[in-house]
């Protein structure tokens, strides 16, 4: 029951959120790899003081490249958060 109640609250504060992710890319926008769970898990640690295990980070389809794109986040068997990853070329942003 607790754990269930701390999922909600980590749901609350993330559901619905973009979170913006710099990475290297080609001329074409395509990632130098993809952006991984475990980076996406990191992001939140930082931005929102916010943990939650990579292996419960499913992105929607594979970030491969530059733009916005949906991942949903299963923090407990009945609460799910959806967040939204915005990534951008690194060299751009000084």
């Amino acid at each position: 029951v607790e754990k269930k109640k701390n999922s909600k609250l980590i749901s609350e504060k993330i559901h619905n959120r973009e979170f913006i992710l710099k990475k290297l890319s080609n001329e074409a926008k395509e990632l130098y790899g993809s952006v991984t769970p475990s980076e996406i898990s990191k992001l939140l640690i930082e931005k929102e003081k916010v943990e939650i295990n990579a292996s419960q980070i499913q992105p929607v389809k594979e970030i491969k490249s530059i733009g916005t794109f949906n991942v949903l986040i299963n923090l407990h068997s009945e609460v799910q958060a959806k967040i939204k990853i915005k990534v951008l070329p690194e060299e751009n942003v000084k």
